[in-house]
Order: C-alpha cells, then structure tokens, then sequence
C-alpha cells in the first residue's frame, strides 16, 4: 500500500511491477523537488515494499520548442541544489540535460528495462505532458505519473470548470477533505533502505550508455554572465534569451522569496499588489512553474502563521472570493490566487487538450470577436513587438521588463495581452503572439497558468461586458490610460525606459 491516494496516481500502461527489477525509478519531469513531492514519496514508499534501491533521475531537456539560455539557466540552478540534497540522502541521483543525439525517451527506455516501475511526474501541459505522453507508448514496464500540482487533484472533479466561480466552490466543498492528505515536508525520512552500491549504479551508468551530466558544466552554466553563455554554446538552443542574473533557480531562493512575501508583503496584498513599483505580489510563479517549490507549502506556512483550522470556516461565504477562511482580507485574497485561480489553470488545462488554442475560449467570446474581426488596428508586427517599439511607453516598459528579467508586473501583464489584441492583425495571430512572446522570454512561461492568463486576455473565464467596443466587442477592456489614472506607474515609466536600460549596461 501507499500513502499516496488513488486520485493522484495515474497507470498509464498495462504493465504490472517488474519484480525482476533493481531498482525504482523516479523520472523526474515537472515536480524538480524533494520537499513536499508525491512523486518521490510514491517512489519510496514503493521502494520499500518491493526491497529495491531508488534511482533519480532530473532530466532537463534542450530540445522543446523553446529551449534558451534563460530556461535552462533556472532549472540547472535548481538541479545543482537536488544534486546535493539526495546525495546527502545516500539516495542516487542521474542529472541529465539531454541533446538530440542523446534523446530524454530514448535514455528513459534503456534504464526502464533494468528498473521494476518507473515513477514520473504528471504535468497537464507543454514539454512534460509530451514526454509522459511518449514514454507510456515505448516502455514495457508499468509507469505511473503522480500528480503533486496543488491541493485538489486534477482527476478529482471529472471535469473542467469554466469560470473562477465554480471552481472556487469545488474547492470550498473538498479542501476539507484533501487538506490532510498533503504530501510529507520530507518524504526520505520514511523508513527504507534505498541506497544502491557503487558497483551496481556504475553497472547500470555503463550497460544503459548513460554518462551523466558532469557538474563542473552545470555550475558554470549556474553562474549565468558569460561563463555561462560560454558553457551554454555547446547545447543547439535559443542564446539570444540571456539568463536573468538576479534570481536563481532552486528551493534555497525559493523559500527566501516566500519567506520575504510573508513576512513583508502579505499583510498589504489586497491593496498593494497591482502597484508596479511597491508590489506585494509573491513573485514565486518562476518556482512554482519549474517544480522547485510546492504551492502547498506556501499555503502551509500561511495557515500554520494564522493558527488556522477548520473551525473556523464561514461555510454561508462558500463559493465567495473572501470570508470563506476566517482569515484577514490579505490572507484570502493571495489563497484565492494560490489556489482557486491557480488550480483553475491546471484544471482547464487536464480537461481541454485544446487549452492553447483560441477555440478554447467561450462561445460569446469568440462570436463577438468574429463580429469585430474587420474593425480597423493599428497593426504593429510582431518584431516590433518583441522589441518593444510600440508608441504606448507603458506597454513597451511592460515589454522591456519581460526580456530583462523574465517576467511582467502583474496588473501590466494583463494589460500587455489586452493591447496585443488591439494590435495583431486578428484574435488568433494575437494569441498566437501572446504564446511566442511569454513562452520564449518568461521565466513562468509554458505553464497552465500562462495559458490562463493569455487566453482570459480572450475572455477565457470571464464574462461579457459593456459597452461594446471597437476590437474587443464584449470582450473585457483594457487601456494604458486608465491603467496610468487607475496606478501610479511614472517610477515603473522611469525604470524601464529605453534610455534607462542602456545606461544600466555601464553599471
């Protein structure tokens, strides 16, 4: 048996354990963590039963789409920092950021033929969803991914939700019930003997031609700059998306982060995280997005601070965005970001294999879009959009921001997709320009959440409003001029000016 309940682990072959296996494997995809990951606590639990030895191995590949200097950066920061942690363990740990001629698939199939089950992790969108979706074709032994994406498994409710709403009240009438089955803070303290000798792992290395990635390379290509641009240049990836040298990837930054927001930001977040330049906005989404830590354990600190319990739930607020937890106006309004819209994401995103495409988005949304097809633009190309040389300074600030540092402003970035759709030739070159620009320089980017964003943009999750206008027909409105009455942006003008960030490359 294992702790790890039925709605989370999903078989994904007809294959039973390979008893004549050595090993368990945890291919690790998506969850890039030790602490608070079902993947790994199914991975040891399982081991303990069948009295195997564990294997870990974190692939990184640099053949997606949108493989860049600025990606890979983050999450080789991130698999250092795992590296050591399970070394420490006594637990064996592959790292291996793959090449075309050395495939992620084609590694995983000759390492599974030695292991009893291998373990993966479930992720509903882009690369890994790819990956998993490969994988349960080629392997001939049983594979199960395990879904550690939030509090409320995604196989849970059956089905998809169309707006915030109604998910939110899936979510008041079960987190009661999944809120004791969180995964364990550190799932290697159960019991089991999961270490495997140096001879049988350098027999494994050597029969399955597996040579893994040196961490001399991975700890210049973490020190971002030039050392690791000149470590990067071997891997055929996208160089013109530099790494972003103020954050690092990996959970000793992540807890900083969280850390910083509850004791500093979280109590003024219902009013002050829209301002551009004093935002109380968390900024974890890059380490929530790539696994290196658990929205779940920041809800945990959050509760455990408040002394929370289910006593003291106002259960006549069910379904509301605040009241429902007992808890401060702040305190809701981030757990309503945290989790319903969070999980929303990844809810749309398991139920619709369409959820990058604009034919997701409602029937109003598209019917009123068709009919303002025609409207005349202000059509400005997608180079210069990318380089931001539009005559709105606000978007172009916005703009600057996302390929300095890998992320937008939270309001801005809403209004960022809004003018996009002002200005594409069409809905659908503005959602696809949305997806190239956010996947190709956010740090967040190919994410459930980034979909969501991009496509409310569109009225995903929305309503209809008025009064109708010019391009957006009933679709929500937004412009830089109402954003500037609404925000005080002139420091966010002043940081983020073009004249700015080219005195700032002197510095």
């Amino acid at each position: 048996m294992t702790s790890v309940c039925e709605t989370r682990r999903h078989v994904l072959n007809d294959f039973e354990f390979n008893h004549e296996g050595e090993f368990v494997l945890y291919w690790m995809i998506a969850t890039r963590r030790l602490n608070y990951n079902f993947g790994l606590q199914h991975s040891i639990e399982l081991a303990k039963q069948l009295g195997k030895p564990l294997v870990v191995m974190e692939a990184v590949s640099s053949e997606h789409k949108f493989a860049n200097d600025r990606i890979l950066t983050f999450m080789i920061q991130g698999m250092i920092e795992n590296q050591q942690q399970f070394e420490e363990r006594n637990i064996r740990f592959i790292p291996w950021v793959s090449t075309p001629l050395q495939s992620d698939t084609g590694l995983l199939q000759r390492l599974s033929k030695r292991a009893s089950v291998v373990i993966t992790d479930l992720f509903p969108t882009y690369f890994p969803k790819h990956v998993i979706d490969v994988a349960k074709e080629i392997l001939d032994v049983r594979l199960e991914a395990i879904d550690s994406n939030g509090v409320i498994p995604l196989s849970l409710p059956g089905r998809g939700f169309p707006t915030a709403h109604a998910f939110r009240r899936f979510l008041h009438n079960h987190f009661i019930q999944e809120w004791p089955k969180v995964p364990l803070e550190d799932p290697t303290k159960i019991d089991a003997d999961l270490s495997m000798s140096d001879e049988m792992f350098e027999s494994i290395l050597e029969e399955c031609e597996i040579i893994p990635t040196p961490l001399e390379w991975m700890w210049r290509v973490s020190q971002s700059g030039t050392v690791g641009r000149d470590a990067l240049s071997v891997l055929d990836i996208d160089h013109s998306v530099p790494a972003v040298s103020s954050v690092s990837g990996g959970r000793t930054d992540a807890i900083r982060r969280m850390s910083q927001f509850l004791d500093y930001s979280l109590d003024r977040y219902h009013t002050d995280r829209n301002s551009p330049t004093n935002s109380a906005a968390s900024g974890l989404s890059p380490w929530l997005h790539f696994g290196h830590i658990s929205s779940i354990e920041v809800v945990n600190h959050i509760l455990k601070r408040n002394s929370w319990d289910a006593s003291v739930i106002d259960v006549d607020r069910r379904g509301t965005r605040s009241g429902w937890w007992g808890l401060s106006e702040p305190v809701e309004s981030f757990l309503d970001q945290i989790l319903t819209w969070r999980e929303l994401g990844f809810n749309f995103a398991y139920y619709n294999e369409n959820h990058t495409d604009i034919e997701s988005i409602p029937n109003w949304a598209k019917k009123s879009l068709e009919e303002h097809q025609n409207d005349p633009r202000e059509n400005y190309s997608f180079e210069q959009l990318e380089n931001a040389e539009t005559d709105d300074e606000l978007w172009n600030a916005a703009q600057r921001q996302l390929k300095r540092l890998g992320i937008i402003h939270n309001y801005l970035r809403m209004l960022w997709g809004k003018r996009i759709l002002e200005w594409a030739p069409s809905p659908e070159i503005a959602a696809d320009w949305m997806i190239e620009l956010n996947d190709k320089w956010a740090l967040d980017g190919r994410d459930p959440n980034s979909y969501t964003g991009i496509f409310w943009v569109l009225g995903r999750h929305d309503r209809a409003w008025g009064p109708e206008r010019p391009i957006f027909g009933k679709v929500r409105y937004m412009s830089s001029a109402n954003t500037a009455r609404k925000l005080k942006v002139e420091e966010y003008l002043n940081r983020w000016a073009e004249e700015s960030l080219v005195m700032t490359e002197y510095l």
